[in-house]
């Protein structure tokens, strides 16, 4: 009698363990189906934008081309792909993407600012290292130098790509240079051109006075105004003139406002 039950309490413990297993792989299952569920992109609620620079492009252009991503597990997703895909807008100059776990997709972008604009139909505007970024109807929204007298021609200005014309390079070069070392200048410049004789010209946007610097040692001629603008203290501003020419080897040659 006493081994009978013993043996019914053996079936009963070994029953119940069976169902405890059972229970272990339905719920391992569950969960495994749950997680990849969850995994699932949702492209507004599963991924995560954030931009510094330029803020020109919309969070929602992004979402639109990250639509290729949705319904696509995390872990399946390739991340440089995703990077690659948000580098190829002409606004983006890098982006890191990493997953955060469980089911987020972190997208950090750097943007391109534009520091100048090129005067030709249709306007473009131009970051630090020349790369072309076709106007989305916001350059009013800059103030930042004009860029005139340049050739036209729409095949030297590839979107995302840098200017192919050498005169633009060497133009924005020279405006990076001048946004670095005298930002007070660069915030009074109103446009950038060259004259009849392939000069460069500075109209400042105070008035306007105009600044004539030539064509060769334009960095030098530059340091010249900065130091011409430093010798006038408080007294004088560069706005007081009408134009100034520093086309001859140190020299500054001005003409007043009547």
């Amino acid at each position: 009698m006493k081994r009978k039950i013993n043996n019914n309490i053996e079936l009963i413990i070994g029953s119940s363990i069976s169902v405890i297993i059972m229970l272990l792989i339905y719920a391992s299952f569950s969960w495994s189906s749950y997680t990849k569920l969850s995994q699932l992109i949702d492209i507004r609620k599963n991924i995560k934008i954030s931009v510094s620079g330029s803020s020109i492009v919309s969070d929602e252009e992004f979402y639109s081309q990250l639509e290729i991503l949705k319904g696509i597990e995390l872990e399946e997703i390739n991340l440089r792909e995703v990077s690659l895909l948000i580098e190829s807008n002409p606004y983006v100059k890098a982006a890191r993407v990493s997953r955060q776990y469980p089911s987020t997709l972190s997208i950090e972008i750097v943007g391109r600012e534009p520091v100048a604009m090129l005067n030709i139909d249709p306007i473009l505007m131009l970051d630090r290292e020349g790369i072309i970024l076709p106007d989305k109807g916001k350059s009013n929204d800059f103030i930042i130098p004009c860029l005139s007298g340049f050739n036209p021609a729409k095949e030297l200005y590839p979107a995302g790509q840098q200017t192919i014309s050498v005169k633009v390079q060497e133009t924005m070069e020279l405006i990076t240079k001048i946004v670095d070392t005298y930002p007070s200048l660069y915030s009074n410049i109103s446009e950038v051109t060259l004259n009849a004789n392939d000069e460069y010209v500075i109209i400042l946007a105070d008035y306007p006075t105009k600044v004539i610097l030539g064509n060769i040692d334009i960095w030098s001629k530059i340091e010249i105004l900065g130091k011409f603008k430093n010798s006038l203290k408080d007294k004088r501003q560069l706005s007081d003139y009408k134009y100034l020419d520093l086309r001859y080897t140190n020299q500054v040659i001005v003409k007043e406002r009547v």
